[in-house]
């Protein structure tokens, strides 16, 4: 059985890696397993920006944003299928109910049918949600070099892959309507999730109680408090999102 040396621990076997528990030491904030995947990210997305960006042939730019959806699809399709092989998936956690995994899901949809409403969406979502995930990230316990590390970074990171392709190649563009749009159709999701928190003892959206990980959640009080705080900031995140679009329309009018 080959076995290998990974985060402190002197060898394990290979099967270990797709294991319901990972007996590492857990992910650590700013670590250099955190920061890796991270410039992973910033250099795809300069590839995004600077190479695809110039791409005349629209064939060329549609079997790659086709690409991209269908490897999305079966990055999500192999975490549940990974859940489920090994015992771990519960409907208190494993459902798409949070931002990011629906995010994850509604991103597709974008890629695939070059939805313009979707991206207008997602745009907030990505750069005010999934960011926050990348940059504190909660993996449960699990760490390099296991599945569930490499499918978390793949998964929010390729939602904001798929943004930036829609705003830089694609080149679509958000509107104050959209901002609104975004917070209304936010504000509504959350309504919708909370009975279902009810239901399967879940905490999605992080509507029920405080994260494990260390967040901006963390430093706005005690439940329920903080959640109305989480609506201000959410606001004022949206709000900074779009500020780039209302600069560059505030430019062309003066």
């Amino acid at each position: 059985m080959r076995r290998r040396r990974y985060n402190g621990v002197k060898a394990l076997p290979v099967s270990a890696f797709f294991a319901a528990n990972f007996p590492g030491q857990p992910l650590q904030l700013l670590s250099a397993q955190h920061l890796w995947p991270l410039a992973a990210l910033l250099f795809l997305l300069g590839v995004t920006s600077m190479v695809f960006r110039g791409q005349r042939a629209p064939a060329a730019r549609r079997r790659v944003r086709l690409g991209l959806g269908v490897a999305m699809i079966a990055i999500e399709l192999s975490w549940h299928a990974w859940a489920l092989r090994v015992g771990v998936w519960h409907v208190n956690y494993a459902l798409p109910l949070h931002v990011c995994s629906l995010a994850a899901l509604l991103a597709i949809v974008m890629l695939l049918a070059r939805s313009r409403p979707l991206f207008e969406l997602l745009y907030f979502w990505a750069f005010a949600g999934t960011t926050q995930a990348l940059l504190t990230p909660d993996l449960r316990g699990f760490n390099f070099p296991h599945f569930h590390y490499f499918w978390y970074f793949s998964s929010h990171g390729a939602v904001i892959l798929a943004v930036v392709w829609m705003l830089r190649v694609e080149r679509y563009r958000v509107s104050w309507r959209s901002f609104w749009r975004a917070a209304l159709i936010t504000n509504l999701y959350a309504a919708a999730v909370y009975p279902l928190n009810l239901l399967t003892g879940g905490n999605y959206l992080l509507l029920m109680q405080q994260p494990a990980v260390p967040t901006i959640a963390v430093w706005l009080g005690a439940w329920p408090g903080y959640i109305l705080w989480l609506e201000l900031i959410g606001l004022a995140l949206f709000a900074a999102c779009y500020l780039p679009f209302a600069f560059g329309d505030w430019q062309r009018r003066n």
